[in-house]
C-alpha cells in the first residue's frame, strides 16, 4: 500500500514537472515520420507547386527535398512551405527543374524584356545570358529591390531551370553602419512575424550580420528577406539558430501600441522599403485599423505598400486609398506587355485570358484550373509599367470539390502542424460553409493571427476566410469592418489586392468568376 501511494505521490509530482517544462516533454514530440507526412501534406494543398514528384526526407529535422518539378517557381515555393512546418530545422532543396525545352535565345529574350517592361525596374543596364536554360543577370543597378524583383521576373519566365544573380547595386549615397543597423533593428521589431524574438544584429561595411534564436526555418529565412529591402544592406551573414521548441518561451510579451504609435511604425516601413516612395503616404490609425491616402507612381508600389503596413505589429487590417500617378502609356503598348508576359509565363503559358487595357486599367477575363493562377495572372500584370488599376474577373474551373465537413477538418489538421499557429492551434475555431471558412478564437502573437488565416485559405478547395480571431489584449470591432463590403487577400504572395474597392486584412476573398 504504501509503494502505491509513493508511485502515486511521484506520478503526480512527474506530472507536474512535464507541464513546467514543456520545452523537454510537450513541445518537443515532432518525430521524423511525421514532418515527413506533413511536409507532403502541405505541398499537396499548395497550388503553386505539383507534388505528385517530389519526394520528402527528414533526419533530425533536417527536411530534404529531392524529385522534379516543371518550373523554378515551384522548386522555390515547396522550400518556402517545408520551412513552415512544426520541427523543420532546416531544408535541403535538391529539386531538378526539367522544363519543356525552349531554345536559350527565346529564353533569354523573354526574361530581357519581361525586365525592360517592368515598374519596378527602372535601371536599364541588366545583362541577361541563358546557357542550357540558366540565366545569368549581371550588370549595375541603382537599388538591391531591383536586382530581387530581377531574379523573380526570370524565374518565372517558362523554360528557366537556375537563375544566378551577379547585379551589383550601386548607390549615390552613402550611410554608415549605425544607420543601416537601426534601421535592420526597427524593421524586425515592427515584424508581425519577429517581434520579440531574440535576434541579434550587427554591421561591418553594409554587410549585416543575424544572430540569436527563432522559433522556426521560416522565421530564419524571413529575418534575411525583411533585411533586403533595406537600402545600402550589401550582404547578409544569416547564423540565427532555430530553436522551434523554445519560442514560446523566447518571444517576449507582445506589444499594444498605440495609434500614434502605430501610425509611426507604419510609416517607417514604408519609408524603409527601397521599392516604395513613400514621400506622398499619409496613415491615419484607429484601433487597429490603418488607412493609407495619397499617391504612389505604380499599382505595384500600392500593393507593396499595403504588404508593409499589415506586416506591423498591431495592424488589425488595411484600407488602401491610395492613387497611382503613374506615367501615361500607351494602352496599346500596356496590353502588348501583359499578353507577351502570360504568354512567356510558367504556369500561365497555354491558358485563353483575354486582357482589355482603357486608360491604364487592365481587364482580365478567361479561365484558369486554380486559384493560384488567377492571383498570379493578377501579380504579372500589376508589373507592367503604365498599369494603374487591374480588374481580375478570371474564372477558377475547378472538377470536384470537398465538403464543407472535410476542409473543416482539414484546416483544423493544418493549424496544428505549422509552426506557427500549432500551439494555439486548440484556441481557434473553425467553421465552414459552402466552402468560406470563419476563424474565431484568441491567439497569443499577432504571426499566429496572420498564419492561421494565411493556412487557412490555403487549404485546396477554400475559396474564402473570414478571419476574426483575436489577440490577446486588442479587441476588433468586427461589425464596423465587416460592413465595408467584399475584399480579395492574394495568399501566394503575401500583399493584399483591391480590385473592386478598399480591402481589410482580415477578410480573405477570391471570386471564383
Amino acid at each position: 500500500m504504501k509503494k502505491q501511494i509513493f508511485f502515486g505521490i511521484l506520478t503526480i509530482l512527474m506530472l507536474i514537472i512535464t507541464r513546467a517544462m514543456p520545452l523537454f516533454a510537450v513541445e518537443n514530440t515532432t518525430t521524423d515520420s511525421d514532418i515527413n507526412y506533413w511536409v507532403r501534406d502541405a505541398l499537396r494543398h499548395d497550388e503553386r507547386t505539383d507534388a505528385s514528384n517530389i519526394v520528402v526526407n527528414s533526419h533530425d529535422g533536417i527536411v530534404t527535398l529531392s524529385g522534379e518539378v516543371t518550373n523554378l517557381a515551384a522548386k522555390n515555393y515547396a522550400d518556402k512551405e517545408a520551412k513552415k512546418i512544426k520541427g523543420v530545422l532546416a531544408v535541403i532543396n535538391e529539386i531538378i527543374v526539367k522544363p519543356q525545352f525552349r531554345p536559350d535565345s527565346d529564353i533569354r529574350n523573354a526574361v530581357r524584356r519581361r525586365i525592360l517592361n517592368s515598374a519596378v525596374i527602372k535601371s536599364e543596364h541588366i545583362e541577361v545570358s541563358a546557357v542550357d536554360g540558366r540565366i545569368i543577370l549581371s550588370g549595375v543597378v541603382s537599388s538591391w529591390s531591383e536586382a530581387l524583383e530581377a531574379v523573380t521576373l526570370a524565374s518565372e519566365v517558362r523554360g528557366v531551370k537556375e537563375v544566378k544573380n551577379d547585379i551589383t547595386p550601386h548607390w549615390k549615397i552613402e550611410r554608415s553602419d549605425d544607420e543601416i543597423k537601426n534601421d535592420v533593428m526597427a524593421t524586425l521589431k515592427r515584424d508581425v512575424y519577429l517581434n520579440g524574438l531574440p535576434i541579434k544584429v550587427s554591421v561591418n561595411n553594409g554587410v549585416v550580420f543575424l544572430t540569436g534564436s527563432v522559433g522556426n526555418a521560416y522565421e530564419k529565412e524571413r529575418a534575411k528577406n525583411d533585411i533586403g529591402w533595406i537600402s545600402q544592406v550589401k550582404g547578409i551573414k544569416n547564423d540565427i539558430e532555430i530553436k522551434w521548441f523554445m519560442k514560446r518561451g523566447t518571444r517576449m510579451k507582445e506589444p499594444s501600441p498605440s495609434d500614434i504609435e502605430l501610425k509611426k511604425s507604419v510609416l517607417a516601413e514604408l519609408s524603409q522599403d527601397s521599392r516604395v516612395n513613400s514621400s506622398d503616404i499619409t496613415v491615419k490609425s484607429t484601433s487597429g485599423h490603418v488607412t493609407l491616402d495619397g499617391s504612389v507612381k505604380t499599382f505595384y508600389e500600392k500593393n507593396i505598400a499595403v504588404k508593409d503596413a499589415n506586416d506591423v505589429v498591431g495592424v488589425g487590417f488595411v484600407t488602401n486609398n491610395l492613387s497611382v500617378r503613374e506615367e501615361i502609356r500607351s494602352d496599346k503598348f500596356i496590353q502588348e506587355d501583359v499578353d507577351f508576359n502570360f504568354d512567356t509565363d510558367y504556369t500561365l503559358g497555354g491558358f485563353d485570358i483575354a486582357t482589355k487595357v482603357k486608360d491604364g486599367i487592365v481587364t482580365l477575363t478567361g479561365e484558369v484550373h486554380t486559384l493560384y493562377q488567377k492571383s498570379h495572372a493578377r501579380d504579372v500584370a500589376s508589373r507592367i509599367s503604365g498599369v494603374k488599376k487591374i480588374i481580375n474577373r478570371i474564372a477558377v474551373h475547378r472538377t470536384s470539390w470537398k465538403t464543407d465537413v472535410e476542409l473543416t477538418s482539414q484546416i483544423k489538421a493544418r493549424l496544428n502542424l505549422n509552426a506557427i499557429t500549432w500551439a494555439v492551434s486548440a484556441n481557434i475555431s473553425v467553421s465552414v460553409k459552402n466552402r468560406a471558412a470563419t476563424l474565431t478564437g484568441d491567439v497569443d502573437t499577432w504571426s499566429e493571427r496572420r498564419e492561421a488565416g494565411r493556412v487557412a485559405f490555403l487549404t485546396e478547395d477554400i475559396w474564402k476566410v473570414d478571419n476574426r480571431i483575436t489577440v490577446k489584449g486588442h479587441d476588433y470591432p468586427w461589425d464596423e469592418w465587416h460592413d465595408k463590403g467584399t475584399y480579395e487577400y492574394d495568399p501566394y504572395y503575401d500583399y493584399y489586392l483591391d480590385p473592386f474597392g478598399p480591402l481589410y486584412d482580415n477578410f480573405y476573398y477570391s471570386p471564383m468568376g
